[in-house]
């Protein structure tokens, strides 16, 4: 009884992949699409180094703060 509970779950599943497949796309990728994703891949990296920039004392203070933390833990060991 448990096979053919499987063997349903089973073909639902390759049912449902059928039906999701398309059998013919009429569409293209227009030629402004590609300058447009370069100049949003761009303003990410500027906006990421504007926010670097902006909270760069806060970054050091936590990696300073996290490695220091463990240089004491080892003294205090020994």
């Amino acid at each position: 009884m448990k096979w053919l509970l499987r063997s349903k779950q089973v073909l639902a599943v390759a049912a449902l992949f059928w039906l999701t497949l398309p059998n013919e796309a009429y569409a293209y990728i227009d030629p402004g699409t590609g300058s447009y994703m370069f100049q949003m891949m761009i303003g990410f990296l500027i906006g990421a180094l504007f926010a670097a920039k902006l909270f760069w004392q806060r970054i050091r203070n936590f990696f300073s703060r996290l490695f220091a933390s463990e240089e004491r833990t080892e003294k205090d060991e020994k």
